[in-house]
């Protein structure tokens, strides 16, 4: 079974330093249908911060709860598959799954999506991804794999992390 986290710390910013990003709306939005779209039944957002993390839960709550479950039963469906968590470890802990980090760069020794297809039918796989510029080097290392990155045909390669996450989903889960 495979897993997704998206992980607002620690990860990059332009410069290369560590940072905390926001959670955002469309981003849990996006995740969440994907997710739901692929039979994935936890999605995980990570945040270290307090206010961060009840943001996204007066969010979720809008529509697992509130109105928007009522007027969008569909995107309530969705949104029940989120899960809260203020660090990684702690959805490590959670879920005890092999750890594979996503890169927009080229890492040595990176597996394929084929690879985590194989993966996921014998073992729960937990793919992450980080906002900002990606996530930092210290997570890449403690992850128990690391994923290659999505192919493209020209020298840019800056995808949405919402584009990332769709694209790899469909490559491992798809037909």
């Amino acid at each position: 079974m495979v897993l997704v986290g998206l992980v607002h710390w620690p990860c990059l910013d332009k410069n290369g330093k560590e940072i905390a990003t926001a959670i955002t709306n469309m981003d849990l939005h996006d995740f969440a249908r994907v997710c739901l779209t692929y039979g994935i039944d936890k999605l995980y957002i990570v945040h270290p911060y307090e206010g961060q993390l009840c943001l996204a839960k007066k969010i979720i709550d809008h529509w697992v709860k509130g109105f928007g479950g009522v007027y969008n039963p569909l995107r309530k469906k969705a949104f029940e598959v989120i899960r809260l968590a203020h660090s990684l470890d702690e959805v490590k802990k959670a879920t005890n799954a092999f750890v594979v980090a996503t890169s927009a760069r080229s890492h040595d020794g990176a597996i394929s999506f084929d690879d985590v297809r194989a993966l996921s039918k014998d073992r729960d796989i937990l793919l992450i991804f980080g906002t900002g510029w990606g996530l930092a080097p210290r997570v890449l290392e403690e992850a128990d794999a690391m994923l290659e990155p999505i192919k493209d045909v020209g020298p840019y390669n800056h995808l949405s992390v919402r584009a990332a996450m769709a694209i790899s989903i469909d490559r491992i889960l798809g037909r």
